[in-house]
């Protein structure tokens, strides 16, 4: 038993070998995607009501995004050298109108990108 263990170890390992020198081949390693980011919300929602930004951001060495909510608020999210995130962000708006909602997220490599959304908030 201990020498089929010991086959199947090695043939991973050559296995693992031929991939990491393909991948390695143009002496460039490509990790993640192009940078990219999609916000969503749950609007229209009244005053009384949290709004709930959803995103999904992929990139090579994602650093953070910052979100200005319309009211003069601001948020902050670290993604900490992720290629991809995602996640929901609530927010309480004060008084009904309409808002546009600005999120810029940073790639350390791809630099930044931004996104908008209106959304209404009723009474």
């Amino acid at each position: 038993m201990k020498s089929i263990n010991s086959a199947v170890f090695r043939s991973a390992a050559c296995f693992a070998l031929i991939v990491i020198g393909l991948a390695c081949t143009r002496n460039q390693i490509t990790l993640g995607g192009p940078l990219s980011l999609t916000i969503s919300s749950n609007a229209p929602v009244s005053v009384s009501d949290s709004l709930v930004l959803q995103y999904d951001v992929t990139g090579q060495t994602l650093a953070g995004m910052q979100v200005l909510w319309g009211d003069g608020q601001i948020d902050s999210v670290a993604f900490l050298g992720s290629q991809t995130a995602g996640g929901r962000r609530p927010h309480l708006y004060d008084a009904e109108g309409t808002y546009t909602i600005r999120a810029t997220a940073v790639d350390q490599y791809q630099g930044s990108t931004v996104s908008e959304l209106s959304v209404t908030i009723t009474p």
